[in-house]
């Protein structure tokens, strides 16, 4: 599809493409439009004035939007669920520490739209404010950038990111939906595989690290030639930002030591 046009994916869920493509973006942020009597709009998307027109045409021609439901607080899902707010008084939902949020929403609870049931999952990661949102009646989930449509996401570089990006997917295939409606790419019609995928490739990625650490690569941008030998120069601080994700994991476990730029395995590594 191309920017600006509305998709139609399902009864309940329709998609307006952001003109943001990127190597990080894919094709752009997907905003997601759900309900129609009343509309949820999922990941408002990157404050683009032709964006942010092309989602108020398609909720003039849907229903009332009662809600802005944001994932994330990065730039390329928050910034025109503030634009909504200014035009049509939309109000902003997600997790407590979301900049700009006028509705905090805590794990588990419940959105009721008209013909829509909308549940929040505080799903850490990609970020700490990081929520995906279940809807209900079709047992799908708008993963935000805890999940891609195709390839794989940065997990947050911070201590515990990694971990807690594990469990959050954990937490989704355990709910077992039946279709992903990922922040960037194509929707995902294999739900549960794609997030086995995922934390089986977390897990690989993880033994890939300690095995440049056990062959004496000791410092994080000699792990990234190691490990994605063939990966475009450009996206070499995004691949260090997941490495250093996977060390400070392995540290927090008692199987690696930093001893400042430096990484080494200790002896509970294996």
């Amino acid at each position: 599809m191309r920017p600006g046009e509305c998709e139609r994916l399902s009864p309940l869920v329709a998609r307006v493409l952001a003109p943001n493509p990127s190597p990080m973006t894919l094709t752009g942020t997907n905003t997601y439009l759900i309900g129609q009597a009343e509309v949820a709009v999922v990941d408002p998307g990157p404050d683009l004035p032709e964006h942010v027109e092309a989602i108020i045409d398609r909720l003039r021609a849907l229903g009332k939007p009662a809600i802005a439901l944001v994932t994330h607080h990065h730039d390329d899902h928050l910034p025109a669920a503030r634009r909504l707010r200014e035009r049509l008084g939309v109000p902003i939902a997600g997790h407590a520490n979301l900049p700009s949020v006028d509705r905090p929403l805590e794990h588990d609870a419940v959105l009721r739209l008209d013909g829509a049931t909308i549940r929040a999952l505080h799903t850490p990661g990609h970020t700490w404010d990081h929520v995906c949102y279940l809807l209900e009646e079709e047992r799908a989930i708008f993963t935000g950038d805890l999940v891609a449509g195709a390839g794989s996401l940065v997990v947050g570089p911070g201590r515990g990111e990694l971990a807690a990006s594990l469990r959050s997917l954990a937490l989704l295939a355990d709910l077992e939906p039946t279709t992903l409606y990922p922040g960037h790419g194509p929707m995902v019609a294999q739900a549960v595989p794609k997030l086995r995928e995922y934390i089986g490739h977390r897990e690989e990625r993880e033994r890939q690290v300690i095995a440049a650490l056990a062959a004496g690569t000791d410092m994080i941008e000699l792990m990234v030639a190691v490990i994605y030998p063939d990966l475009a120069p450009a996206l070499h601080g995004h691949a260090g930002r997941n490495v250093q994700a996977h060390l400070l994991k392995l540290e927090d476990e008692g199987r690696a030591k930093a001893d400042g730029a430096r990484w080494r395995l200790t002896g509970e590594a294996g």
